[in-house]
């Protein structure tokens, strides 16, 4: 009976915050590809101004990152190896300019399964009550980084998908992303992360190609 009752109560035990990092890692380590909904909350405390938008997100290893946004206007955002593209179809611009992947932080590599969580962060409990449901971490950077004072994540406590990311800046801007409707490994194809402009698009070249 003893080493079932000590077995079960293993069990039920809370995964520690260094399982629930390795786990939420392994899990965008093992995938290829996600697509996902997305609702962004971007707050600016200084103006007191609070912007929503919407859209969908998907990515592919190796280095392809893309965001559609529906609301409140249409623009698209993707990076593909080197290269990112911006298009803002009301403005019939496109902003192309280079991307250095090995430049960013582990708090945006993990998605491609590179880089690690605990060497850059400090981890502990999430010290917020507006967070969504799960498991809430609260990531603080070993070394100061102007992009980022906070991070947090959400993660899914039977998936260990991120549900939502909380980044704070030093200027204390807020911008949040839930996720929802994820679907890891379903074959996205590279052309995904193309996107075909329409004729008349003026072309800004942002820095060395």
């Amino acid at each position: 009976m003893l080493p079932a009752l000590t077995l079960a109560l293993s069990l039920a035990a809370p995964p520690t915050l260094h399982q629930t990092v390795q786990r939420m890692q392994a899990f965008y380590e093992r995938i290829h590809d996600l697509h996902a909904d997305f609702a962004q909350t971007f707050v600016n405390p200084s103006f007191h101004k609070t912007l929503h938008s919407q859209g969908t997100l998907e990515f592919k290893k190796p280095g392809m990152i893309r965001f559609d946004y529906a609301q409140p206007e249409p623009k698209q955002f993707v990076v593909k190896g080197d290269r990112i593209t911006t298009f803002i179809p009301a403005a019939q611009q496109a902003m192309v300019g280079s991307f250095q992947a090995d430049q960013l932080s582990a708090s945006v590599t993990f998605l491609w399964g590179k880089g690690n969580l605990e060497k850059e962060f400090d981890v502990a409990p999430s010290d917020r009550t507006d967070l969504a449901p799960g498991i809430a971490l609260l990531l603080t950077p070993k070394k100061a980084d102007p992009r980022f004072e906070k991070i947090y994540f959400v993660v899914d406590p039977k998936t260990h998908a991120v549900l939502e990311s909380l980044v704070i800046d030093g200027a204390g801007d807020e911008n949040r992303f839930d996720f929802t409707a994820i679907h890891a490994n379903q074959g996205l194809p590279d052309r995904d992360f193309e996107l075909a402009l329409p004729a008349g698009t003026q072309i800004v070249k942002m820095g060395q190609q």
